[in-house]
């Protein structure tokens, strides 16, 4: 009897020890559910869309010389054509590599962004090609050209009519893809096309010749580097790191130009030896003039976007004004510039 007593007591004992036991253990479980709970999660990386041009493959070789930390940074690649404008447009990336002719068309349409480097300027690599048949810029009256469904397609068609002295409704123009550019010339779909990066090797074998390039209207075709306003505000030091990458790529390009066109060219399909060709149609401004670019009362890169506005209005591009004021940010740039 008494040994059941024993018994009864201990169980008793321990029955009460588990029921202190337990609630402390759960109450630690929930503060540190809790706790974890408040615990900020990482900060999503930069998202930047760039298409697959040679301006912009700088970008890539900073990612490929880990110089674009890809927690900090995330490239998204785009074929070429309005894609980037539409990734942007929708919110699904935060900057993005394009043209100056683009970005005022967002800045009219609201989107704010920042124009934070001048990646390139088109000295060439912009043209306008067609049959033999065609022999000057003059002869495109009465024909089909083939010309990409952007911005940009719109704004160097409209300044090769003016050049060539033909109303809009003296031609047939034929919207295509950049991609099949190629095909549709072959076929007989177009006489001439608005295109960019053939190379002379290209033009031989679509049968075409070149009649005009963007080297007659210099500093007209810029592409830059864009985030939007309220990025700079959320994440500064990830928009440095996106300058500082870039920079650094830069001088990796002056100072190893050989690797360097190793590294960019098999991304475009080209050979090192027609990557560096097709660098001969670009200026790619190194950080420092670009600094220069971007400072100033005003900048030069603002006159070069008054222009370009001026004439996208006349050509009815751009539905009204853009205000330009605070469109351009040159402070990561100049803090790539002063770092060591």
């Amino acid at each position: 009897m008494a040994v059941a007593d024993t018994h009864g007591v201990l169980a008793s004992v321990h029955a009460f020890r588990l029921g202190r036991i337990f609630p402390r253990t759960l109450l630690a479980l929930i503060l540190g559910l809790a706790l974890g709970g408040c615990t900020p999660a990482p900060p999503e990386p930069l998202r930047i869309a760039a298409g697959q041009f040679a301006g912009y493959e700088p970008l890539y070789l900073a990612r490929d010389l880990g110089l674009l930390d890809e927690d900090t940074v995330r490239l998204v690649e785009y074929a070429p054509g309005s894609q980037t404008l539409r990734a942007y447009r929708n919110g699904v990336v935060d900057g993005a590599a394009l043209t100056l002719d683009e970005v005022l068309i967002l800045a009219r349409e609201g989107y704010n962004p920042r124009i934070l480097a001048t990646l390139s300027f088109s000295q060439g690599v912009d043209m306008v090609v067609a049959r033999p048949e065609v022999e000057s810029l003059a002869g495109l009256r009465g024909r089909r050209i083939g010309v990409e469904n952007t911005a940009l397609g719109a704004y160097f068609l409209s300044r090769v009519l003016f050049f060539a002295g033909i109303d809009r409704d003296e031609v047939t123009v034929v919207p295509m893809e950049l991609a099949e550019h190629p095909q549709a010339f072959r076929e007989g779909r177009a006489d001439a096309l608005i295109t960019y990066n053939l190379s002379p090797r290209q033009l031989d074998e679509m049968g075409a010749i070149k009649l005009f390039d963007s080297s007659s209207i210099p500093g007209e075709i810029v592409d830059v580097l864009i985030v939007r306003a309220r990025v700079l505000e959320r994440a500064p030091e990830a928009v440095n790191a996106l300058v500082a990458g870039w920079t650094g790529a830069m001088n990796h390009i002056a100072e190893h130009p050989r690797d360097a066109a190793v590294r960019m060219a098999p991304r475009l399909r080209m050979s090192p030896d027609e990557f560096r060709e097709n660098l001969t149609g670009l200026d790619l401004p190194e950080p420092a003039r670009n600094l220069q670019l971007l400072s100033g009362d005003p900048p030069p890169l603002q006159t070069t976007m008054e222009d370009i506005k001026r004439f996208m209005i006349s050509a009815g591009l751009l539905p009204g004004p853009v205000d330009l004021s605070g469109l351009i940010e040159p402070a990561p740039l100049a803090a790539a510039l002063e770092s060591p």
